[in-house]
């Protein structure tokens, strides 16, 4: 009896320290890939953060969406990384890079990736964004058509936002300016109380919330909102041209990758594509905002299409 009472009691112990070091539990995120490596640069006036996958190949960028980090690329990037050397940047006020203020300009980011391809000597990179990370390449491919070797877009806003709140609120500079302010507030607060959140609550709430995506993708994504600095409730979307008059400027070839929109939204969506010159619309059928988190293998598919014409 002795002895099996001793043999139940390495057996819990044993697999309490193996629940321990199973990546994502225990408060802590999973490490980075082996022979991945981060680093930083200074440019347009403040500190990225990046992680690169590395190797003598061509260069692919991918920024990521709002409230998310460089490294919530990762179950993609690792689908890519015998083609690739893959660069995956905190954008301001993400991850570990340096917060954004009040005084930036609306095209800050699309200016932080210019930047950071000068700063690491980078030629013809490929660049893929999503959702903000969109937004910021879209930007930056019009400012710099003679850059990017190709561009890629995962469900970007085509069409612009119209509601009778904005069309209210533009009647009345004052209004306008203390509903902004307010909105801003509101944003910042929400940021902090996630920022305060522990990993696994973080973890919990998504498996709740988004389950189809996968515990692996969620304990990469949760340890982001943690990172995910306040100010950058501060981010200007005034100023920023519609995707219609950035793609008019936009030279590289273009693919997007877009959510499974229907009716009308879907032919708008096509028509704003048009615009382009070397360019092409899919929408991943199933697919919600979180396209490649969705629909991953049905994205995939679309994007090594693409990626094999270059």
């Amino acid at each position: 009896m002795r002895h099996l009472k001793h043999s139940r009691t390495g057996f819990v112990l044993a697999a309490l320290i193996s629940l321990l070091a199973t990546p994502g539990l225990g408060g802590q995120p999973p490490s980075p890939p082996e022979g991945w490596t981060d680093g930083f640069v200074i440019a347009n006036g403040i500190r990225i953060h990046y992680w690169r996958t590395g190797g003598d190949k061509p260069v692919l960028i991918m920024l990521h969406g709002s409230s998310d980090n460089g490294l919530c690329w990762t179950n993609l990037a690792k689908e890519l990384t015998n083609d690739y050397d893959i660069i995956m940047p905190d954008a301001r006020g993400h991850g570990l890079s340096d917060p954004p203020s009040k005084s930036d300009t609306a095209d800050a980011q699309a200016e932080d990736i210019a930047g950071l391809i000068g700063e690491l000597k980078l030629n013809k990179p490929i660049v893929m964004g999503h959702s903000m990370g969109s937004s910021s390449a879209a930007w930056f491919a019009a400012k710099h058509p003679d850059i990017p070797r190709a561009v890629i877009l995962e469900d970007p806003r085509l069409v612009p936002r119209t509601t009778s709140v904005t069309n209210n609120a533009n009647n009345n500079t004052n209004a306008a300016a203390v509903a902004a302010a307010a909105a801003q507030e509101k944003r910042r607060q929400h940021i902090l109380a996630r920022n305060n959140m522990s990993y696994d609550q973080i973890v919990a709430e998504q498996l709740k919330r988004n389950s189809g995506w996968g515990r692996s993708e969620i304990e990469i994504w949760a340890e982001s909102k943690r990172q995910h600095h306040p100010n950058t409730a501060y981010r200007s979307r005034s100023g920023r041209p519609p995707m219609s008059d950035l793609f008019a400027r936009i030279t590289a070839p273009t693919l997007i990758l877009k959510a499974d929109d229907q009716g009308e939204l879907r032919q708008k969506n096509i028509e704003v594509t048009r615009i382009l010159k070397q360019g092409r619309i899919v929408h991943i059928e199933g697919a919600r905002h979180n396209v490649r988190r969705d629909e991953k293998q049905r994205l995939l598919r679309s994007l090594k299409a693409f990626l094999g014409e270059l």
